[in-house]
């Protein structure tokens, strides 16, 4: 079975294959990504605001997460209701099993409790994959 992958280049998230516990092509090294994903629009129908978003990242993401934190729209998800969101990757220190996913490391869950005492019962998600890295 196949897995899709994250590739990190300067920066810039680019698709790539990897299989976990499969050596990394030359100039990479294996990792881990923590990709959370966090809704921007509240229950009541707010939007959490771009200056809202920055503080959280200067706060939170960045002291917390210490990696350089790659971040993206995703295109807005209309069902159940609207819903716009914004993804973040950054590396991680967890130890990948091909047979069970690791847990969530402790930075993961502390920005996760962090967002949603900001923004209560705003949505939240968070996954590791297993993936290539480039080496800088």
């Amino acid at each position: 079975m196949r897995r899709r992958g994250i590739l990190l280049l300067g920066g810039v998230l680019l698709p790539a294959t990897a299989r976990a516990m499969t050596p990394c092509e030359p100039g990479t090294r294996a990792g881990v990504l923590a990709e959370l994903r966090f809704g921007l629009l509240l229950p009541n129908g707010d939007d959490v605001t771009d200056a809202q978003w920055r503080t959280f990242r200067s706060d939170i993401l960045d002291p917390v997460l210490r990696s350089r934190i790659t971040e993206r729209d995703e295109p807005p998800v209309t069902r159940p209701r609207p819903q716009r969101i914004r993804a973040v990757f950054a590396e991680v220190r967890a130890s990948w099993s091909p047979d069970a996913p690791p847990a969530l490391p402790p930075e993961v869950q502390s920005v996760i409790r962090a967002w949603t005492a900001r923004f209560p019962e705003a949505p939240v998600e968070a996954r590791l994959l297993p993936v290539c890295i480039a080496v800088r």
